[in-house]
């Protein structure tokens, strides 16, 4: 992802794209990479899972770090968990979570095995449902790097290329943590496999967004959270 001819999102006619794209992510199913201080990303990350008192949602979280199983997850249904087992957890299958939550552990280190875990996840919310609504499914990915301190940049770059495939499949919405600065070598490595970076940060008391929009190489100013 280039920077050199971003352009900003106060112009009015790049503010015009951003507005469109926008509405097009949440209609037709985005990935976003959100990075930054992680106690920042979890203020973003609420955001980005959406309300549900006036509109139907289905949350899947995936968890590579272990622990914070209960963190956003409602008590109400529609929440599963994708949890990687850390060299601490030697279960595997499907089990109850602490919360009451629908959790599966992946006891293998491979990337497929997540893989295919996230894809039967929302298959059975497919099937549940009846068929998945523009937005209905909210994934949270509490961090990418377990991922990159085991597997080669390129091979995580394939299977968020495949997984976000996925997800915008089912027109659903999917946001990855990880805490890293934009002009980092991994953001920038990783960021094709994404419709937007969303790097966030605390100035002050005041939480702030700046969106980069991948293929239309748009960025904004810093925005209030």
């Amino acid at each position: 992802m280039e920077h050199r001819g971003e352009t900003s999102v106060h112009e009015p006619e790049t503010a015009a794209v951003f507005t469109r794209t926008l509405a097009g992510l949440k209609r037709r199913g985005s990935g976003l990479l959100l990075i930054g201080p992680e106690p920042v990303m979890e203020r973003a990350c609420g955001r980005f899972l959406g309300e549900s008192e006036t509109e139907p949602r289905r949350r899947l979280f995936v968890r590579t770090r272990g622990g914070h199983a209960c963190l956003h997850e409602p008590s109400a249904g529609g929440v599963k968990v994708v949890e990687r087992a850390t060299h601490t957890r030697s279960a595997t299958a499907t089990q109850s979570g602490g919360c009451g939550t629908d959790t599966t552990v992946v006891t293998s280190p491979s990337l497929p095995s997540l893989g295919i875990a996230i894809a039967e996840a929302i298959d059975e919310f497919e099937r549940e449902s009846g068929g998945l609504t523009s937005g209905e499914l909210r994934v949270c990915f509490d961090s990418l790097t377990p991922l990159l301190e085991e597997h080669s940049r390129e091979s995580v770059f394939r299977f968020l290329h495949v997984l976000t495939a996925r997800i915008r499949n089912v027109n659903g919405m999917a946001h990855f943590h990880l805490p890293a600065e934009m002009d980092s070598t991994v953001v920038r490595a990783l960021s094709p496999a994404f419709d937007a970076v969303v790097e966030v940060r605390a100035k002050g008391d005041v939480a702030e967004q700046r969106w980069h929009l991948v293929r239309q190489d748009v960025t904004t100013g810093w925005l209030s959270l």
